[in-house]
């Protein structure tokens, strides 16, 4: 039970700020469409990992209870200011997701999550990790590879709110000679993986 299993954790910043980092719970969900709703134009259409209904959120929830998914809130205060998460958590590579509210992004909090989400599928004993980013976030793209993701193709990723966007499809492998699984790109469903 990977989301049950995470106790809340401090991170602190480049700047010195203090953000409490917790799993995505029921409590978290009116929170964390706020969070969503407040990205901008930009932030969005390089983060929209699935909808934020109420339908949705309880599915992610619930997904994450049982420890399907290792899905977290970053909070500053009352307020969510960061949301990451390995989808198929329980699965050999798991699916990275990371999102940062405008005001706190250059501050350190993206990767400081990476670095989290990196640990905990290590300690999980993952066999590596994958993640899609659109080809003109150059930021997030220096991120990933800067601690060992590679571009391993492109690949058709279904966004929040249905659109199919093209990605480039990166992989972070912790034990050499390691593939990754065939699989949909899209926010899970009752199915897994399925191939690409």
């Amino acid at each position: 039970m990977a989301g049950a299993s995470f106790g809340s954790r401090v991170l602190t910043l480049r700047d010195g700020a203090a953000v409490d980092v917790r799993p995505l719970t029921s409590r978290e969900t009116a929170g964390l469409a706020r969070f969503a709703a407040s990205l901008s134009p930009a932030s969005r259409a390089f983060f929209l990992p699935h909808a934020y209904d109420d339908a949705t959120l309880a599915r992610h929830v619930a997904r994450n209870a049982r420890g399907s998914d290792l899905s977290l809130v970053t909070a500053a205060g009352p307020e969510i200011v960061g949301y990451a998460f390995l989808w198929e958590f329980d699965l050999r590579f798991p699916l990275l997701g990371l999102g940062v509210a405008d005001a706190w992004q250059g501050r350190g909090l993206g990767s400081a999550l990476l670095d989290l989400l990196i640990a905990e599928a290590r300690a999980a004993d993952r066999e590596g990790i994958e993640l899609t980013t659109v080809p003109d976030n150059i930021r997030a793209r220096h991120l990933y590879e800067g601690r060992g993701f590679r571009v391993t193709g492109e690949v058709d990723n279904v966004a929040g709110d249905g659109r199919v966007v093209r990605e480039l499809r990166m992989s972070l492998t912790f034990r050499p000679g390691t593939i990754s699984q065939r699989r949909l790109f899209s926010p899970p469903q009752v199915s897994r993986a399925a191939p690409a």
